[in-house]
């Protein structure tokens, strides 16, 4: 479930316009690595320290191979890309490798993860 309250909030593009409320998500419990590792130990036949192991080792090549240029699908979780944020040129030939400003990571959710999402329960905190 997730909490929200609402805020009033300024419209930025037209700082006349009326107020209006919106939802501001509530910090909730983090949960770490090793609450991942436990839960998949509770869950499976597998040890904490295997299922430590495992994710250690899934963070460690998710971003070699991001910064690879690859595409790393994780079946019914879902897809990371990187993309490119750049100065555009006037032409291909001004076109140079400065003008490359980042690499950035996009995450799409697979179909499961996205019908999960659709199905969230909201609840209004003060």
């Amino acid at each position: 479930m997730i909490k929200y309250s609402l805020m009033e909030r300024v419209n930025p593009i037209d700082l006349a316009a009326p107020k209006k409320f919106f939802p501001v998500k509530q910090a909730q419990e983090e949960l770490t690595l090793r609450d991942f590792a436990k839960r998949i130990s509770r869950e499976s036949t597998v040890s904490t320290m295997d299922a430590m192991a495992v994710l250690e080792g899934l963070l460690q090549i998710i971003p070699d191979e991001i910064a690879n240029g690859k595409i790393i699908k994780l079946g019914d979780f879902g897809t990371f890309r990187s993309t490119l944020s750049a100065e555009g040129a006037d032409t291909a030939p001004e076109f140079t490798v400065s003008k490359i400003k980042s690499l950035n990571v996009r995450f799409r959710p697979a179909r499961e993860f996205r019908n999960l999402l659709a199905n969230v329960k909201y609840e209004q905190v003060s």
